[in-house]
């Protein structure tokens, strides 16, 4: 009775030393709140309604092709997918540790023969079962940890496709800029060569300086380089979207026109940025963190496990199997006493990882929120820019219609004409520019509000 006594109060006395180290931390809670404050949504997206994709901010069949081809063919994406099988059967594995272990054993041994028997062989069965109480949910609580984890890493995943799909938007309306800028540069060429042409004509016959002369080879030769640079990252562009989808440049399929704008600017500010799974990724792991920090608390409490043996040994096969088993139950109950201050470390350890991941949440909604204002003045300021161009581009066409008709009439030189029709060339391409930049930026609003696929 007074060694019971004594083990009962050890134990109470581990247990109240335990709970008395404990302090549960919420920092979920704060992530949430700070949401809330910042982004004026919060981290609950059940409402999946109103959720928008990347395919609805243009009209890009092409592209949507190409993107379900590299959905499948990605290599990094992929990888990112076995990361996430993994995860999930590390999920199997954490829950499968709240229940009993059963093994069954069977082995045969020979004895040596002495003078008055023969060998004989000797068989032994058993069947072993071994459970560890989860008294105090620290299994469960491990288990909702990497349930967590397996949540983070799927949401790693939905935004890893994301950033795919972005990355083959960007890269096809690549190619269509360049091949604008290309066919808009080879005009450009042509026009250049032919002054060039008038001018060294002019110079043979005494009308134009040398000077003259270097000018406009100059200029020519300045568009040819520029030709060669828009081809050059033409082919680029073409390699880039062949690296993401898997596919081989010759089976490409695209347009040379810019896609029309779907989905208007004043809707998508209507996004919940709660949806953008980089931030659900870190909200999920800040509940996993806090799991672990309730699984090193408990490790500091008594636990009981149970073992079972059920077991036979018999000269004949079948009684060893089916016959008389004698069976042993043993129950046992262990805390830590003195550990040189480990666990109370391990404890403080994981409180500061859960920590960790709060702030890092709030890195992220910082950032998600910069990302939305940065791509919204974006917006504007390109829109504002694009605006003037076309309206200056107008105005060079005119122009250039003017002096077409002043040539043929004979009171314009061709000189004029050709220099009126370079301004044009160069608004032009400024103005596929600037529509490749404000189409490209309008994809990348769209990934900061997590609009995904």
């Amino acid at each position: 009775m007074k060694i019971s006594s004594l083990y009962f109060s050890v134990f109470s006395f581990c247990f109240m030393s335990a709970c008395s180290t404990f302090e549960d931390v919420h920092f979920d809670e704060r992530a949430n709140t700070q949401l809330k404050n910042i982004a004026q949504t919060s981290i609950d997206v059940s409402d999946n309604n109103t959720a928008m994709s990347l395919s609805q901010l243009l009209i890009i069949e092409e592209a949507n092709a190409l993107i379900t081809t590299a959905l499948a063919n990605n290599p990094s994406l992929q990888q990112t997918l076995i990361t996430l099988k993994t995860a999930e059967q590390q999920l199997s594995v954490s829950s499968s540790n709240q229940w009993p272990s059963i093994s069954a054993g069977l082995s045969a041994k020979k004895n040596e023969a002495t003078a008055s028997s023969s060998s004989a062989a000797v068989y032994s069965t058993s069947v072993d079962i071994a459970w560890t109480l989860d008294i105090w949910q620290q299994l469960a609580n491990a288990s909702d940890a990497q349930q967590a984890n397996t949540l983070a890493t799927a949401y790693a995943y939905q935004g890893a496709k994301d950033l795919l799909a972005a990355n083959v938007m960007k890269a096809y309306l690549g190619l269509v800029q360049f091949t604008q800028l290309i066919d808009i540069e080879k005009k450009r060429v042509a026009t250049l060569s032919t002054n060039e042409q008038i001018i060294v004509d002019r110079y043979r016959k005494g009308l134009s300086e040398l000077s003259e002369l270097d000018s406009a080879k100059s200029s020519t030769q300045s568009s040819q380089a520029t030709l060669v640079d828009f081809q050059a990252k033409y082919q680029q562009a073409l390699r880039n979207l062949t690296l993401l989808t898997g596919v081989s440049d010759q089976q490409l399929n695209y347009r040379t026109n810019y896609p029309v704008v779907v989905m208007p600017l004043d809707k998508m500010q209507k996004q919940n940025l709660a949806r953008r799974p980089d931030l659900q990724q870190a909200y999920q792991n800040i509940i996993a963190s806090q799991y672990q920090h309730k699984v090193a608390y408990k490790a500091l409490l008594p636990n009981l496990s149970i073992t079972g043996s059920l077991g036979n040994s018999n000269g004949n096969l079948h009684n060893a199997l089916f016959g008389s088993n004698a069976w042993q139950l043993l129950g046992q109950l262990s805390a830590p006493i003195f550990n040189a201050g480990k666990l109370t470390s391990e404890v403080e350890i994981a409180k500061l990882a859960a920590e960790k991941s709060y702030w890092n949440f709030q890195e992220k909604l910082l950032n998600a929120v910069n990302e939305v204002d940065n791509a919204i003045a974006q917006e504007a300021a390109i829109a504002q820019r694009l605006q003037y161009i076309e309206s200056a581009l107008a105005s060079a066409q005119r122009s250039e219609a003017t002096y077409t008709l002043r040539y043929r009439q004979g009171t314009a030189s061709l000189i004029e004409l050709l220099q009126v029709q370079q301004q044009t060339f160069s608004l032009q391409s400024q103005v596929t520019q600037l529509t490749y930049e404000r189409l490209n930026n309008r994809i990348t609003l769209g990934l900061a509000l997590g609009l995904g696929i």
